[in-house]
């Protein structure tokens, strides 16, 4: 009696090859993985590179956590302020602002990142309006992003407001935010600067 062979035609290892692809690829998921890093742990990670001033590194982590989560409101306005930090490309740091109040309208940081960045820009007289917008919609947003780096209370948001007033040559709205700014802080520098300047005139 002969032996029992049995012929692997190439339609059946093909099949085998794929099932055994499929299974390795489901048993070692990167989601079933718990050292793996999540869009929010990259975020955080972002935020901390950040404010240790390795902006290259904070920018890094954002963008990665964009790669995980492309939802992610503050990973976006993070990729804002670390383009606005490093002066590379502010059109790309006004797309990331912008990407970060689509998604979360209530992201009080990211409008202020944009207003910063507008009034920074300064191209013409439409920068400023938008950057009072942009604080005003800082102003109405959730307080939790606020205050988290480079500005530290209101008084910060109206003194800019007072500055785009100023460049607007409306003195009197100006001074109405600059007042503003020193009823909360009687020391700070923007509002008093202004102030100075307004009396000139």
């Amino acid at each position: 009696m002969y032996p029992v062979t049995f012929r692997t035609t190439p339609h059946i290892l093909c099949a085998a090859i794929l099932v055994f692809c499929f299974l390795m690829q489901n048993g070692c998921s990167s989601d079933s993985d718990p050292n793996t890093p999540s869009a929010l742990d990259h975020t955080e990670r972002g935020w901390r590179f950040y404010e240790a001033g390795d902006y290259p590194q904070a920018l890094l982590n954002f963008e990665r956590a964009i790669n995980f989560d492309a939802e992610l409101a503050d990973a976006h306005n993070g990729v804002g302020w670390s383009h606005l930090s490093l002066s590379l490309n502010p059109p790309l740091a006004q797309e990331a602002f912008q990407n970060a109040v689509q998604l979360d309208a209530s992201n009080a940081d990211a409008w202020v990142g944009l207003a910063n960045l507008l009034y920074l820009r300064n191209k013409n007289t439409t920068d400023f309006r938008s950057a009072i917008r942009a604080i005003d919609n800082a102003l109405l947003g959730d307080a939790q992003y606020l205050f988290r780096h480079d500005y530290y209370s209101n008084a910060e948001l109206y003194a800019l407001k007072a500055a785009c007033y100023y460049y607007l040559g409306e003195n009197q709205s100006a001074q109405q935010e600059a007042n503003k700014a020193l009823q909360i802080d009687t020391t700070n520098r923007t509002a008093i600067v202004l102030q100075n300047l307004l009396k000139e005139e």
